[in-house]
């Protein structure tokens, strides 16, 4: 148990901002006619007799003891350990990604390279959100989008709790500067990364609900991109349901930051063991039908084929994708058409970008460009 000069300590990083968020959101209201300089009050709405003073700075020196003997009044008020209610505290400025593996194993603990692995896979789930709040497409390749991979930067490892296997994600937050009544601009990025993963969790429910009964197909999770479903989103799902036989994922909203039209303050979305087959699949098509964009091909020109009214030509080339050798279908232009007829005659091996992508079993580069015949120096 913490002794109240360590939750002193504690209560002395806590910012305002948390604490007057969680007062407003918990039934006191603050009264204005009461207010000091050094200090707001704050009356219980269900006892006005209770007044929560909340000092005017944190650079007060006995800020840390007044923010514990608020945390230490509501505790008495709503039957709380005032540790807990100085941690709700503390998360009122974040939205709140809580992941529960219910793992079989009694005590609740995990060998340390599934730990690891599990906090790896908490990263690209909430990565993929991410992604997708910037531009939703059916796969996610790492690094490539900067906007994403910085907010992930930002986000905190919370403290574990009691019980079945749990990581807390703080994923950051601004605070809501617009009056009451007033539209407000649109939702930082931060936010919108939040909404995501909860609309891209449950659209991917709705969907494995869809397959098992029998009613749908791969179109289910493409229909829902938009909604947050992707390859990456799929794969980290699956991979945290087997790790802990069983993931509960559940998404609480910053006070500093109330999320205006959220259907409920906590939304939870649960999937299951038997979930994971239909998930691994979902994310091996997505990931085969999702176009890869500025890829660089090199191979051997292996067929031709061009109408002779048309300018424009197609050429098969052999090139390794994905360590396997494949055939890729290109359409070229006249000029770049011309120079691909060189390098089949004369047996030399071309280069060029373009955006990958396959249907089926076939393989095709959209807007080729940067074509270069590669030159046999030895003759």
């Amino acid at each position: 148990m913490n002794s109240p000069t360590s939750e002193v300590i504690l209560a002395r990083t806590i910012g305002l901002r948390g604490v007057h968020a969680y007062l407003s959101a918990n039934g006191w209201h603050r009264a204005d006619a009461l207010r000091r300089e050094t200090a707001d009050v704050y009356l219980c709405a269900e006892d006005d007799r209770e007044a929560a003073i909340v000092p005017a700075s944190e650079e007060y020196g006995d800020y840390g003891i007044r923010i514990f003997q608020i945390a230490e009044q509501i505790g008495r008020i709503e039957g709380r350990r005032r540790q807990a209610v100085l941690v709700d505290f503390s998360l009122a400025e974040w939205d709140l990604v809580r992941l529960r593996l219910p793992t079989a194993h009694a005590d609740t603990n995990v060998r340390l390279s599934d730990g690891a692995a599990v906090l790896e896979e908490s990263k690209k789930l909430l990565l993929a959100a991410a992604c997708s709040a910037d531009r939703p497409q059916r796969m996610y390749r790492a690094g490539r989008n900067r906007r994403a991979t910085e907010y992930l930067d930002r986000v905190r490892l919370g403290h574990t709790e009691p019980g079945s296997f749990v990581i807390n994600l703080l994923a950051p937050v601004a605070p809501a500067l617009g009056e009451q009544g007033t539209l407000l601009p649109e939702e930082p990025f931060e936010r919108q990364v939040t909404r995501k993963l909860v609309s891209g969790l449950r659209a991917s429910r709705r969907a494995m609900d869809r397959v098992n009964r029998g009613v749908g197909a791969i179109g289910e999770f493409e229909s829902r991109l938009c909604e947050g479903v992707s390859a990456n989103l799929c794969q980290s799902i699956a991979r945290l349901t087997e790790a802990g036989e069983g993931l509960e994922i559940s998404v609480s909203w910053a006070m500093t930051r109330p999320a205006d039209g959220a259907p409920e303050e906590r939304a939870t979305v649960a999937f299951r063991p038997p979930d994971i087959a239909v998930l691994d699949e979902a994310a091996r098509v997505l990931a085969d039908r999702q176009e890869r964009t500025d890829e660089e091909v090199q191979g051997y020109v292996s067929r031709l084929a061009r109408d002779r009214t048309d300018p424009h030509g197609t050429a098969t080339i052999k090139a390794f994708v994905e360590g396997r050798l494949v055939s890729v279908q290109v359409v070229f232009g006249a000029a770049d058409y011309s120079e691909i007829t060189r390098a089949h005659e004369a047996r030399l091996s071309v280069s060029l970008e373009g955006d990958l992508y396959r249907e089926g079993q076939r393989w095709h580069l959209r807007n080729p460009r940067g074509v270069t015949v590669m030159e046999d120096e030895d003759g």
